[in-house]
């Protein structure tokens, strides 16, 4: 979903809350909202229309913030009306990361990964078995206790000077906590690693380095699936591409 609406159809629900905005910057990545902007440069409104299928993602998002609102940006304020669904974070200054093998982010994003809790007790979260069920026939191997962000488009990620930020928590799924650095491979290989040494970053994670390799096998196999099932969709055009070539790499 890219559809965009102007920011100006809900500047009445946003001024309530920010006050005049004196500057309005649209943001044009991610997939999730009908209204991404950048107001006063202190806030940035996300947000559907309520007849949206997905308006439901803008609740789970205002419930997740507050277990990681630390690896995150902090929810200020949420509305909601006849028309619109709005949360309004603190907007945070920095740059995405670079994920080519020559990049040198993979630190502060390691770091981070490491600070996401166990699921929450008091949010209904998606269960990764279930998730990823029609992709594989394993998917029992992928259950576990832990928050998984899965999304990890560098456009979700932001840093600034040694610290990483991970944004955007409308897909939030209970699983394995090796799950988000098999994720993160995915996109490493996307971007120019070799399965091999994608793999290697990652296992700078304990959750990773020690995950069942079957475990691990099955996952990737069910990512080539599904990013092939996506297709023209995804959010790069190499993802399906690269976890096959990470299956192969894993199973040859």
């Amino acid at each position: 979903m890219r559809e965009r609406f102007s920011w100006h159809q809900a500047q009445d629900l946003i001024e309530k809350h920010t006050g005049p905005a004196l500057s309005a910057r649209p943001v044009q990545e991610g997939y999730n909202s009908q209204i991404a902007v950048v107001i006063n440069d202190t806030t940035f409104v996300k947000g559907l229309r309520t007849e949206h299928p997905r308006a439901w993602t803008q609740d789970r998002e205002r419930q997740i913030n507050p277990h990681v609102h630390h690896v995150s940006a902090r929810l200020l304020w949420s509305d909601t009306t006849s028309d619109w669904d709005l949360n309004g974070f603190e907007y945070l200054h920095g740059r995405q990361p670079d994920y080519a093998p020559t990049g040198r982010d993979a630190d502060p994003i390691i770091a981070m990964m490491t600070k996401f809790p166990p699921a929450p007790a008091d949010v209904a979260l998606k269960q990764a078995p279930d998730r990823w069920a029609s992709y594989s026939d394993r998917a029992e191997l992928f259950t576990g206790d832990w928050l998984c962000h899965t999304d990890w488009s560098p456009g979700n990620i932001l840093l600034s000077g040694d610290r990483a930020r991970m944004l955007d928590w409308a897909w939030p799924t209970q699983g394995a906590r090796w799950i988000d650095p098999a994720c993160w491979i995915i996109w490493l290989i996307a971007s120019g690693h070799h399965p091999a040494l994608a793999q290697t970053r990652a296992s700078a994670l304990s959750a990773f380095a020690t995950a069942p390799p079957a475990a691990v096998t099955a996952f990737a196999s069910a990512q080539a699936a599904m990013w092939e099932d996506i297709g023209e969709s995804a959010p790069h055009p190499g993802l399906a591409a690269a976890a096959a070539r990470w299956v192969r790499h894993r199973t040859s």
